[in-house]
Parts: C-alpha cells; sequence; structure tokens
C-alpha cells in the first residue's frame, strides 16, 4: 500500500477524556508505523506536554507542536527542525496591559522553556509544565516565544481579542479554544497545523491526497481541510465535522481513531 502520513491531534482525538491514551490505539499506530506509514502528531500542546505521549506511541517521526510553530524530531536533532516564532513586543504589551484587559495568566513557551505572568485556576489542568515556571517580565524574556496562550476572564475575550486584532493583527493570528475555558492561542500570522503537516508531507514525499488527517477543535480546521482525507471526531465540533471528509463512528473515549485507522488499513487480526 502507498504510504500515508497520518497526522494526529492529541486532546479529544488521539487522548481519551482522562487524556490518556488507550491501549488500543498506542498498538495500532505501532503497527502502522512498523508498516511504513509516517505516524505523526500534530498538537497545539507544548512539547513538555507531548512528550510522554510521543514516547508512549514509541513514534520515530517528527513531531509538531504550538499548532505549527515548531517542527522537530524529539530526542534529537534534526536538520529540517523549523521554527516561527512571535514578537517579544507583543507579548510585552500584553504584559504590561494585564490586568487591565482582563488576562488572568499569560503563558510563553519556547521549545524547552515556559514562563508565566499572573494566575489562573484551570492552568495547570491544561499546561502541566507552568509548575515552578520562571516569571514572564520584561527583564526574564529574552527570546521570541513559538507560541503565547492567554487565560482570560470570559467576559472580557471579544474586547482582549479586538484589542489584539487592532495593534498586532497584522503579525499574529488569535486562536479560541472551545469548551468552557476561556483560553486564547496567538501564534505567528498564517500558522496553523496544516502548515506543519504540509511541511512533513513534502519532507517525506509524500502527495497531499496521501495525508489522513485527525481532529476534533477549531485549531484543526486548516489540518482538515487540506488533508486528502480529514477526518473529524464524532466528538468534534459542529464545524470540524462539517469541513471535514469524514466522521468516526466512536469518539476519543472508544478508540475512535484506533477502529477508523484499522477499518481504513483493514488491520483486523
Amino acid at each position: 500500500m502507498t504510504r500515508k502520513l497520518i497526522a494526529l491531534d492529541l486532546d479529544g482525538t488521539t487522548l481519551n477524556a482522562a487524556s490518556q491514551l488507550n491501549p488500543t490505539t498506542i498498538q495500532t499506530m505501532q503497527r502502522l508505523q512498523a508498516a511504513g506509514h509516517i505516524v505523526s502528531i500534530i498538537t497545539g500542546r507544548s512539547y513538555q506536554g507531548s512528550q510522554a505521549i510521543y514516547d508512549e506511541l514509541k513514534l520515530t517521526s517528527p513531531m509538531i507542536n504550538f499548532n505549527g510553530s515548531l517542527g522537530h524530531l524529539p530526542h534529537q536533532s534534526w536538520d529540517s527542525e523549523y521554527q516561527f516564532t512571535l514578537n517579544k513586543a507583543v507579548v510585552l504589551a500584553l504584559v504590561k496591559y494585564r490586568e487591565q484587559l482582563g488576562i488572568n495568566q499569560i503563558i510563553a513557551e519556547n521549545k524547552n522553556s515556559t514562563m508565566t505572568a499572573g494566575q489562573d485556576i484551570v492552568a495547570g489542568k491544561f499546561f502541566p509544565e507552568i509548575a515552578d515556571s520562571p516569571r514572564l517580565t520584561p527583564e526574564t524574556l529574552t527570546r521570541n516565544p513559538n507560541s503565547l496562550v492567554l487565560l482570560v476572564q470570559l467576559d472580557r475575550r471579544s474586547a482582549i481579542i479586538d484589542w489584539i486584532n487592532e495593534r498586532f493583527g497584522n503579525v499574529v493570528d488569535v486562536g479560541v479554544w472551545g469548551g468552557p475555558n476561556a483560553i486564547l492561542e496567538i501564534t505567528s500570522k498564517g500558522v496553523h497545523k496544516a502548515r506543519g503537516m504540509a511541511y512533513l508531507a513534502d519532507h517525506f514525499q509524500i502527495s497531499r491526497e496521501n495525508i489522513i488527517a485527525f481532529g476534533d477543535e477549531h485549531n484543526d480546521l486548516e489540518m482538515l481541510q487540506y488533508a486528502g482525507l480529514g477526518v473529524a471526531m464524532t466528538n468534534g465540533t459542529d464545524e470540524a465535522k462539517a469541513i471535514a471528509d469524514d466522521v468516526t463512528t466512536y469518539d476519543n473515549n472508544q478508540n475512535g481513531v484506533a477502529r477508523y485507522l484499522t477499518d481504513y488499513f483493514d488491520l483486523a487480526e
């Protein structure tokens, strides 16, 4: 069979509701990798927040973090590694006006570092890497970050988005997390998961029609649309399901991705 690039979103897709991998998922991905396919994690998460999952899947492929802002090969140097960064000026403006705007916490991340300003009670649940992270200040921020996450007051969210777009809309994009938590993701303009996925496909000389992508949320839309076969989770947003070529029968708690791939590649024992 033609070699495929299998692009996996993590939260709400490859991971169950407890943010863990089911054994069936691990086994399926290893079988596909052993058969010669490229199985790659393409996530909004940081490297720190996804490395353990990469290792548990025993992947050997490059990984895309921060919604396309970083492409690298975990545990080794890769001469095709790339990164997109945000200008420090954007970060420092948000730090300066954080309280005034209604931003509870700002998290600035690079491949191997995390810095924070402020505090939010749900931050630790989604970003375990922020524990004991250094303070984000004009003095400590010495380089441009790959990614910026804002935990904001829900009633101030649209005003914060407008404020950022008015000042920096020509250089950054603002993504909104779904669900009850008011979380904004800021990336360099035009950077999204599909950029990272297309980069990997090009690197491995896999044509667009041989890409299979799985996702469930707003930050998966470009990836689902770009892939030859974009598959939304049945537990995904209406928007993701509308844009996708197909929808899984089973959700992320029922090994939806693994079952879909088992049928697609006819992996039945």
